[in-house]
């Protein structure tokens, strides 16, 4: 029996606890021994105990935190060298990131007695710096290694060059360690594109699935959304709201729209981390505006700008609704919101270009727009309601091949392919750091 190694030390943002959940689930079920390294082990063993009871034998969970600066064990005597640095440079933390890894899943090898076949670092963005390069991370990680590459750095930093040289530099450079077994990542479309970037390992699609729980039908909330909204089209955003799921641009629409034809639901927490100004703590005029018209109390509006229980709750909030907005802005990555959507048969809209938008049109799962643009999505908003009360059988939205493709099944099948190639790659001694 193969051993796998999930590790996490990011809790409470985005959807790092359902990744580590369903994660541990799949592997145990296809037949693996699962270490789960995750800051709450807690939120992790009920779960597992309650979804998949049969494989708990199998299942070891530890507690791993984030590392601060000041506690990575960072290579020899650097800190001694240069006593009044106050932060390292990036390369060097997430060296010792890679180090601090290593020495916590071997002490937990320890006391179970079993060594990891493949170490999966579900957000694979943490190990990430230019500068380093595979060799580097050879030297101080001694286990076969995969991820989940969440950001590609094409989107965030675009190309970034060695100065003075101008040579290229790649985000990606560790995957040429002999230990990495291949790259992850939720874009089907920019994999293919990486591939030319990862010499010589695979670069495999992972479906970006959700958590569809039935919804919660006694849930209060849902049932206000239906009370209030009537007759007219409900029009919803979810989840943590900032500009740059759209809020402002979607608050804009429901001020210019006809209210007694479309209603808007408004439901999470104000992410107000959004809405700094520059870098310092002071709130700029954005969140202002969002503040006054929550305040004016519109009528085609509902807010609750309260963190989203559960997913019971939150599927029961997603099934309220006739369109899902996910035109996200400054968003070139995937998101799951729209397999929620599909799951719930529901239209969406979302901005054109990149991951969301290519898959809405080769679905067909709604409209797209350019982003924040208020026009179009006014025009987009009256095509769905059109959509709606009249389906064209030429233009039917494949909600079924979606949801199939961003499936558990194709989780699993998507974890064969990484974990097939583990035999190849056999784990080696790796150059231990003093």
């Amino acid at each position: 029996m193969k051993t796998v190694a999930l590790v996490d030390t990011n809790h409470g943002r985005g959807h790092h606890l359902t990744y580590m959940r369903f994660f541990s689930k799949t592997l145990l079920e296809m037949g693996y021994r699962v270490m789960s390294f995750y800051p709450q082990p807690d939120d992790i063993l009920p779960w597992i105990q309650e979804n998949c009871p049969k494989e708990m034998e199998n299942f070891h969970a530890f507690e791993m935190q984030e590392y601060q600066w000041q506690e990575l064990p960072v290579v020899g005597q650097l800190p001694k060298l240069f006593p009044k640095w106050t932060r390292w440079p990036q390369p060097v933390l997430i060296l010792g990131r890679w180090q601090k890894t290593a020495a916590v899943i071997q002490n937990a090898a320890d006391q179970i007695g079993y060594e990891p076949d493949l170490v999966f670092l579900n957000w694979l963005d943490n190990y990430l710096s230019y500068y380093l390069s595979g060799p580097m991370i050879d030297w101080v990680f001694p286990y076969p290694w995969s991820g989940l590459y969440f950001r590609p750095a094409t989107y965030r930093f675009g190309q970034r060059y060695l100065p003075i040289l101008k040579t290229p530099l790649s985000h990606l450079a560790v995957a040429n360690a002999d230990r990495c077994q291949a790259i992850t990542l939720l874009d089907e479309y920019e994999a293919k594109n990486l591939q030319s970037d990862v010499h010589n390992k695979p670069v495999i699609a992972f479906p970006d699935f959700t958590d569809i729980t039935p919804p919660d039908l006694t849930y209060s909330l849902a049932k206000d959304i239906k009370a209030k909204a009537g007759n007219r089209t409900i029009v919803g955003l979810f989840g943590a709201l900032s500009k740059r799921k759209g809020l402002l641009t979607l608050l804009e629409v429901a001020q210019q729209c006809d209210p007694e034809e479309f209603f808007f639901v408004f439901a999470g927490s104000l992410s107000k981390a959004m809405f700094h100004q520059d870098y310092s703590t002071r709130l700029n005029d954005d969140y202002e505006t969002v503040q006054k018209i929550v305040e004016s109390s519109p009528s085609n509006c509902l807010f609750h700008l309260e963190f989203i229980p559960g997913e019971p709750q939150f599927n029961a909030l997603v099934n309220s609704c006739d369109v899902i907005f996910s035109a996200y802005e400054n968003f070139p990555y995937s998101s799951n919101a729209l397999v929620k959507a599909a799951a719930f048969k529901k239209l969406v809209m979302a901005s054109e270009g990149y991951c969301m938008g290519k898959r809405v049109e080769q679905f067909q799962l709604g409209v797209t727009i350019p982003e924040g643009d208020v026009g179009a999505c006014l025009q987009g908003l009256k095509d769905l309601k059109i959509r709606l009360a009249q389906p064209n059988t030429d233009r039917q939205p494949d909600f079924e091949g979606y949801c199939q493709q961003h499936s558990l099944q194709q989780l699993a099948n998507s974890f064969e392919d990484v974990l097939d190639l583990v035999s190849v790659h056999p784990k080696q001694s790796a150059t231990r750091v003093p």
